[in-house]
Order: structure tokens, then C-alpha cells, then sequence
């Protein structure tokens, strides 16, 4: 998305962004919901209709490895069909305009629909369908060909049978959750914190912000066809994530071009 850009931002931007605000986008399956990929938890979500103790757990996983390479095939070649949606175009246009520097897009989704519209850096705090994982010693390395083969070894010890899907399973060690810590120590006041299409049944806000946000915060906000966790957001928008974001798509470009020390006396967009 595009929005009109004053003479005396665009002077200021090539001089100093420093005191500008940064966007952190947190997001989960509901930000894909409208591509045509299931959500996990809803009334018809994928857990409603597989066993993720046997497809998705890492204490159990080895006894059930071809059910465990099935599943994560059909969610590969489900996902190869479908294409980004409105709410993927907004985000990665925000990161293109901005850069990742100045947008922050954390997921919790193992699709790679943010980078296919664009999007020049996105973190799966849950892994992604791109890599394998061999956990004898812990090398994460691309897939190769056209789907999960079972039979792949691992590039650095040659095992197979402890290659698995490079997605996070339940129980299983998320090294980039750091992430997550990263952005709660660098989060200031001025920032902008968007959850889009999150129940926050795995990653509660919490985690997500430090203690300095954890109420209604102006700039948090939250955008969910059934919130959850409202009492941390000062603006909450009951939509699906598409229709959501472009709703507010106003409203975060003209606050990202808010100096704090310029708007301390006048009121803000948030």
C-alpha cells in the first residue's frame, strides 16, 4: 500500500529516522486464514482433524516418522497452491517502504506467504516447510526437491532417521523465540505493537511486550475476528486480518512518520 508522503517527512527521513517510530507485527494463522489455510484451534481447525501428539510432537515423533513426513507433505503442497492475501500484501508493503529495520514481522506460521509478496525479512519463531532439522546435531538445512524425502540425510553427520520437517514441533527447543526477547528490550513507548490473526494460546502478550506495555496501551493493537487477551490493547478491531489491517492501514503509515518529540503536545493518531 501506498499513502501520501509530506515534503517535510521525506527531507527529514533522509536526514534522521532515529527518532521515529518502529512497527513490531506479531502474527499466527489467522493472517493466512484467508488465503485458504486452516487455522489450528477453530470450531473446523487442523487439530480438530489430525493427532498432533502423533504429528507434531518431539517427544513421539520417531515412533510415528512416515505419519509425521505424510502430514507435513499434504501441508506443503496445500500451501504451494494458495497465494498471499490482502493482509501479506499490507505488511510486507509497510516493509518495503520502511525496511526491516523499521518493521518488524514476527510469525508464528510456517508458510512462506510474507516472503512471496515480498517481504524482505519475516522470523518463524515456529520454523518453516523450507528446511529440514536433524535433531543428532541440531544442523537445520533447505529440503530439497518437491517434497519431505524421508530418506534425506543430514548434510554434517550423515544420519537420517533423526531428520525431521524443519518446523517446530510441540515440546521442541524454539531458538527463535529470542526474537521475541529481543523485541520486548527494544520496545519503546512510541512504538507500534500490531497482533494480527492470534489467539495467543501459545504465546501469550506476556511474553510478547514488556511491562511497560502490559495494559491498554495506545499503540497496541490487536486485530482478530474473535480477540482474545483485549485488556492489553488500546485498540482492537474484531476483523478477519485483511480487512483489519486495511482499516487501520491509515492510521499506522501517518503514526510511523510521528516524530515523539514533535507530537508531545498536540494529539496523536494513536
Amino acid at each position: 500500500m501506498t499513502a501520501t508522503v509530506g515534503r517535510d517527512f521525506r527531507e527529514r527521513s533522509v536526514a534522521d529516522t532515529s527518532q521515529l517510530p518502529t512497527l513490531y507485527v506479531w502474527s499466527g494463522a489467522g493472517l493466512s486464514a484467508d488465503s485458504g489455510i486452516p487455522t489450528f484451534r477453530d470450531v473446523n481447525g487442523l487439530w480438530t482433524q489430525e493427532d498432533f501428539d502423533r504429528v507434531c510432537n518431539f517427544e513421539t515423533w520417531r515412533m510415528y516418522r512416515d505419519e509425521v513426513f505424510d502430514f507435513y507433505d499434504r501441508r506443503l503442497h496445500m500451501i504451494e497452491r494458495v497465494k498471499p492475501n490482502s493482509a501479506h500484501k499490507i505488511l510486507a508493503a509497510w516493509q518495503g517502504r520502511w525496511g526491516p529495520d523499521r518493521v518488524t514481522l514476527i510469525t508464528q506460521n510456517i508458510d512462506g506467504l510474507l516472503e512471496a509478496e515480498g517481504a524482505q525479512a519475516v522470523t518463524h519463531v515456529h520454523g518453516d516447510l523450507e528446511h529440514m532439522f536433524c535433531v543428532e546435531c541440531d544442523l537445520r538445512f533447505p529440503r530439497q526437491g518437491s517434497g519431505f524425502d524421508r530418506t534425506q540425510s543430514c548434510p554434517r553427520c550423515g544420519e537420517f532417521e533423526s531428520v525431521k520437517p524443519g518446523t517446530i514441533f510441540f515440546n521442541e527447543p524454539a531458538p527463535e523465540y529470542e526474537a521475541i526477547m529481543a523485541m520486548k528490550t527494544r520496545m519503546t513507548q512510541d512504538d507500534i505493537f500490531v497482533a494480527v490473526g492470534t489467539s495467543f494460546t501459545v504465546v501469550s502478550p506476556y511474553h510478547l511486550l514488556n511491562k511497560d506495555r502490559l495494559s491498554k496501551h495506545r499503540r497496541n493493537v490487536l486485530i482478530d475476528p474473535r480477540p482474545t487477551y483485549t485488556e492489553f490493547f488500546g485498540l482492537v478491531v474484531e476483523e478477519s486480518a485483511g480487512t483489519g489491517l486495511g482499516q487501520i492501514a491509515a492510521r499506522i503509515e501517518r503514526a510511523m512518520q510521528e516524530e515523539p518529540t514533535k507530537v508531545d503536545q498536540i494529539a496523536r493518531v494513536f
